[in-house]
């Protein structure tokens, strides 16, 4: 009896020691930080009262709120972050706004991000307080369309399209370097957007080796980490199964512009990407693909209200070549911390599909599967 009863005590603690692990239990000082930081960038000084009081006049206009330091915090930590359903957090709305403006979500400091989304729209940023900013933005960008938000679980295994930011390069990266990835396509969770397209990411070189003589090819391995969902929830990303389907799927397309082979890891192995080759060039620009990690629920956001149909206008508008005189068409040098823009990105050069060559030895379970591609220069 002693043992069942131990056993569904054990049970107990470990459903409960579940439910705390998965729920965030921030001090008041953490919650500050947390908002200082997405305000501001950085946490501020002083005493967390004037801390508190300045991020209320920051936000609010005026430092109004009142009650005890955990309230106030409270307070304007749900603002930022919280969503309610019928309305969209301050960072969400942000975050949708510049998905509609501009196709490219950074993760600059929303006093940051509010500005240039203003100087974009009427040439000046505005003065007041930052939530009445965000208010006369959205009615400025997007009229009468209203946003809300919805709570859905990302699957894991779902297939997230990216864009390197950064030239792939095997004799500029280094162990260490950051490659930034941008988020290509919409993941959607039914008519939920759950990760927008250009949302910003990076990765980590966690090896690299420039091409050497006797034919010792260059070699780069990226891992990823996370990218944000639409509300500013971390997704963990990894290449599995799923990732090297896609790859093998669109083998032409990925990579052929590099020389030498992709080489996609066994499910597990460091979450990360593999490129072999005599010298590994991947230009900005070129399509690349991770999955979700795991399940992972976030806060999404939807269109409410009635739809119109612009299937017809987007038929029309993507035969629109934009021309651009600002903009250069080479590939980028090889200095890795050259900044790139979105209009950069979709003009990277175009890759035709190649053959994709079967390699026997792959189909063993101890040995790495390997999509080969032949550039089509050569």
């Amino acid at each position: 009896m002693w043992r069942k009863k131990a056993a569904c005590l054990l049970a107990v603690l470990a459903v409960c020691g579940t439910m705390a692990a998965g729920a965030a239990d921030y001090t008041i000082l953490e919650k500050a930080e947390k908002v200082e930081t997405t305000v501001y960038g950085a946490p501020q000084s002083g005493s967390l009262n004037d801390r508190i009081r300045a991020l209320d006049k920051t936000l609010n206009g005026q430092a109004g709120l009142s009650g005890s330091v955990q309230s106030r915090t409270d307070s304007l930590y749900t603002d930022v972050y919280g969503n309610s359903g019928s309305d969209l957090s301050l960072l969400a709305a942000v975050n949708m706004m510049q998905w509609q403006y501009s196709g490219k979500i950074t993760e600059e400091p929303l006093v940051s991000r509010v500005s240039e989304l203003e100087e974009g729209l009427d040439g000046k940023a505005a003065t007041g307080s930052l939530s009445g900013r965000v208010h006369a933005l959205r009615t400025s960008l997007l009229g009468n369309k209203k946003f809300t938000s919805e709570t859905v679980s990302v699957p894991a295994g779902t297939i997230v399209t990216m864009k390197n930011m950064d030239p792939i390069q095997s004799k500029t990266l280094t162990e260490g370097d950051t490659v930034r990835f941008i988020v290509a396509e919409d993941v959607q969770v039914g008519d939920v957007v759950a990760i927008p397209r250009g949302m910003e990411t990076d990765a980590t070189v966690s090896k690299a080796r420039k091409a050497g003589r006797f034919g010792r090819d260059g070699k780069i391995e990226i891992s990823y980490h996370t990218v944000r969902a639409a509300d500013g929830t971390p997704v963990e990303l990894t290449v599995g199964e799923k990732t090297k389907e896609q790859y093998k799927r669109t083998a032409g397309a990925v990579g052929a512009s590099a020389a030498g082979a992709i080489i996609l890891g066994p499910v597990g192995l460091v979450g990360g990407l593999f490129v072999k080759g005599n010298d590994v060039d991947i230009p900005v620009g070129t399509v690349m693909y991770a999955e979700t990690k795991a399940n992972t629920d976030v806060v999404g956001f939807r269109q409410d209200g009635e739809k119109t149909d612009t299937a017809t206008a987007d038929m029309a508008a993507s035969g629109v070549a934009v021309p651009s005189s600002s903009v250069s068409r080479t590939v980028p040098d090889e200095n890795p911390a050259t900044d790139t823009t979105t209009a950069e990105l979709k003009q990277a050069e175009a890759v035709t599909p190649v053959p994709l060559e079967h390699d026997d030895a792959a189909d063993s379970d101890d040995i790495q599967s390997t999509v080969t591609i032949t550039p089509t220069n050569e």
